[in-house]
């Protein structure tokens, strides 16, 4: 048993020694002696001092930020304000989409009830459970809604037709300017939901105001591209889609005949460079070639 405990001891404390020549002169620089055990304790310690280096480089340094998890719990609160930041700012869109769904509620003639109830429905239908009886209702809507637009549009061409005057009270035609000159493409037909003109250009041409009046929206939609509606002195509401970019931003004040858009082929519903152009009067849409000259 002492002769085993003996050799491991022997083990351990077996020496080593390390000699440094100099290969030119075979001259010794340097010797170095050592045991087992004194370099299993280095190498332990050189461990030890390369872990404490990495951590402090990592923990200290911009480093961190590329390994998965560390960086996470370094930088909560940080991430924290972030989402707040996000969750604010998709507040702002949906309200600024029920502002931009009830104007254009207003300009189309519905009533504000039926667009908060619209809201609502779709509100409810991302409960699971009713999700499909809030469809049923949602379509029969649309169907009564759509035959009530049809009947709608065709009692209003027809007061149009018999009794143009009424409908034009707030509308002072010499006072209107052609946003754009050219050949018209397809006319104003609201019974096809065409409720105004397109006015054939070339792209870069400059689009007018046909009349003083305050920017009420100006954005991007994917069917209209670049949009710009403006509301006039007199009450007139005037539209100019497809644009290639906007000159005006919301609430901008326009004078009559100055620049405020240039024509463009944005939108799905372009298929080449020109101005949809729409006149809405008293929530009703107008025919603008009754108005304005465009050759």
């Amino acid at each position: 048993m002492d002769d085993i405990k003996n050799k491991d001891e022997s083990w351990w404390r077996k020496g080593y020694r390390m000699v440094l020549i100099n290969t030119d002169t075979l001259k010794t620089e340097s010797v170095h002696s050592f045991s087992r055990i004194k370099l299993f304790l280095l190498t332990i310690a050189a461990i030890i001092v390369s872990f404490l280096f990495f951590y402090l480089i990592v923990s200290l340094t911009p480093i961190k930020k590329i390994i998965p998890g560390f960086y996470a719990q370094m930088d909560a609160p940080e991430l924290i304000k972030l989402r707040k930041h996000i969750n604010e700012m998709e507040e702002q869109l949906v309200e600024q989409d029920q502002y931009i769904t009830s104007l254009r509620g207003l300009i189309s003639g519905r009533p504000l009830d039926s667009l908060q109830k619209r809201d609502l429905s779709r509100e409810i239908a991302e409960e699971p459970q009713v999700a499909s009886v809030v469809n049923r209702i949602d379509e029969d809507k649309q169907l009564r809604d759509q035959v009530e637009r049809k009947d709608r549009l065709s009692a209003l061409r027809e007061n149009i037709t018999q009794d143009r005057p009424s409908a034009l009270n707030t509308v002072d035609e010499k006072n209107l300017i052609a946003p754009v000159l050219g050949p018209i493409g397809k006319g104003y037909d609201p019974t096809d939901d065409h409720f105004g003109i397109d006015i054939l250009a070339s792209k870069n041409t400059a689009i007018k105001a046909i009349a003083s009046g305050v920017v009420v929206q100006a954005d991007w939609s994917v069917e209209t591209g670049n949009s710009i509606m403006i509301l006039h002195d007199n009450g007139l509401i005037s539209v100019y889609k497809h644009n290639s970019s906007l000159l005006k931003k919301n609430y901008a004040r326009v004078e009559a005949g100055e620049a405020i858009a240039i024509i463009g082929n944005t939108g799905t519903l372009s298929s080449g460079p020109h101005l949809h152009f729409e006149l809405w009067n008293n929530g009703m849409p107008e025919d603008p070639q009754e108005y304005i000259n465009f050759n």
